[in-house]
């Protein structure tokens, strides 16, 4: 049985695949599999995905009909063999010695869970570093969820990250969502022993126009369905969290807050008139808040800003 099991999700992508497949069969570490999943393509990329694996008995393709993200990645998993999982984007790609690093990482440390730091290249504009940092940190899964969701030195999304495969057996991603990583990962470093990481960037995210989370590099994107999403989310992270690690209690009842002050800015600024329905779901969650978390340890100089422009603008919708 292979020690890592890869898995890749593309749809309608042949431009990208190409690349991502490559970055993994280039790995110097040996002991892995590649999952390649073609979720429901409308074009050539179920032709070129069975090209690219075809001959390599380390690798194997997948079909599937059309569905969301979270069920191509459970499918993925279902037939994932390793005693490691780790994710890539289509449009993304790794460097030569992420798994290496990553699995050493976690060997090392006894992790359920281990991470890297990432660079991030933007189309035309070349790559600069993104989540980097020169350090190790080992972190008990409270402070693990903490620097997660603090989005400092790491991310909610799935690659730059390994993960112990007996963790799904408790977490599947959800299937009747766009945004899965945003549902799922949290709870994985919840239900993790331990987690493992050094920001050294073994990583590459590619943004480019057709990211399926291009709003968050452009706030006037932002549309009613995938707010409401993100609040859906939320909620049931915060209630989620409170039943599994109340020692973080207030601290996530802050990272909600502090989300959902960030939305309303991001609304009032943009002037998003679609999204008054969201503007005044913040409203009325920050009214109900008061000034409880403007104390915290944890809120930053720039949300005293954010909160002044709540103050002026709130319920002149």
């Amino acid at each position: 049985m292979p020690m890592i099991s890869v898995i890749i999700l593309t749809h309608n992508r042949p431009q990208f695949v190409r690349r991502a497949v490559a970055s993994i069969l280039e790995q110097d570490f040996g002991d892995y599999e590649l999952i390649l999943i073609d979720n429901g393509s409308t074009d050539n990329t179920g032709e070129v995905c069975k090209e690219i694996v075809s001959g390599n008995r380390a690798a194997r393709f997948i079909r599937r009909e059309d569905g969301s993200i979270g069920a191509g990645r459970n499918a993925g998993l279902d037939a994932a063999r390793g005693e490691y999982i780790a994710f890539i984007d289509d449009d993304d790609y790794a460097y030569p010695d992420m798994l290496s690093f990553l699995h050493n990482l976690a060997e090392t440390q006894g992790a359920d869970i281990s991470f890297c730091g990432s660079d991030r290249e933007t189309e035309g504009a070349g790559v600069a570093p993104q989540f980097s940092f020169d350090k190790l940190l080992v972190l008990t899964p409270e402070d693990a969820v903490i620097e997660l969701l603090e989005r400092r030195l790491l991310n909610l999304a799935t690659p730059t990250k390994l993960f112990k495969k007996h963790l799904f057996d408790r977490e599947r991603f959800r299937e009747d969502r766009k945004y899965d990583d945003i549902s799922t990962t949290y709870k994985l470093f919840a239900c993790a022993n331990r987690i493992a990481g050094h920001g050294i960037p073994k990583y590459c995210f590619y943004r480019h126009g057709g990211n399926n989370s291009g709003f968050t590099d452009d706030d006037k994107k932002l549309l009613p369905a995938q707010l409401e999403e993100y609040f859906t989310v939320y909620r049931e992270r915060t209630v989620w969290l409170l039943e599994k690690l109340p020692a973080i209690s207030e601290y996530v009842h802050y990272s909600e807050w502090s989300f959902l002050l960030s939305m309303y800015r991001k609304i009032v600024l943009n002037n998003l008139v679609n999204c008054r329905e969201q503007r005044g779901y913040c409203d009325a969650y920050l009214r109900e808040a008061g000034d409880r978390h403007t104390g915290s340890p944890w809120i930053k100089p720039f949300e005293f800003d954010y909160l002044k422009l709540y103050h002026e603008t709130s319920g002149k919708a």
